[in-house]
């Protein structure tokens, strides 16, 4: 079962459907990302607002139908991959021990079945955490 909830959105041009959304600057307010791999996830947008400050429901948990970015495997772990809110796979980089400096990834979920194009729209487990890599 999963939880859904009204927020307003802030943004001027308001937001698509099956986007992910950010914490607003006020209460009860979500955002489109600043940029990719944005902190503060909430959850995914179910339909879209185009009007500023007002509500749109948004999914905290569970599977979502998500708006996705390139391409990605199933079972990839995924974050926001831009501003607008799509989704990216990130598995490579919680792989990569070449790394020079640490970072950390703001995981949303995990993709249940794989994608192949920019648009593509797939369910993903909802499971938001954040993964450290260190410097190896």
């Amino acid at each position: 079962m999963s939880n859904f909830r009204g927020y307003k959105i802030e943004d001027i041009a308001g937001v698509g459907a099956h986007l992910a959304v950010v914490r607003g600057s006020n209460p009860g307010g979500v955002a489109k990302p600043g940029a990719a791999n944005a902190p503060k996830f909430v959850g995914i947008t179910q339909e879209a607002q185009a009007n500023q400050y007002k509500a749109v429901s948004v999914q905290l948990d569970g599977v979502a139908l998500c708006t996705m970015l390139n391409s990605g495997a199933m079972g990839d772990a995924v974050n926001i991959g831009d501003t607008a809110g799509r989704l990216v796979s990130c598995q490579t980089a919680l792989e990569d021990l070449a790394e020079t400096s640490a970072y950390i990834t703001y995981i949303v979920g995990y993709a249940e079945q794989a994608w192949t194009a920019t648009g593509d729209l797939i369910p993903v487990l909802l499971r938001p955490q954040a993964k450290l890599t260190p410097i190896t």
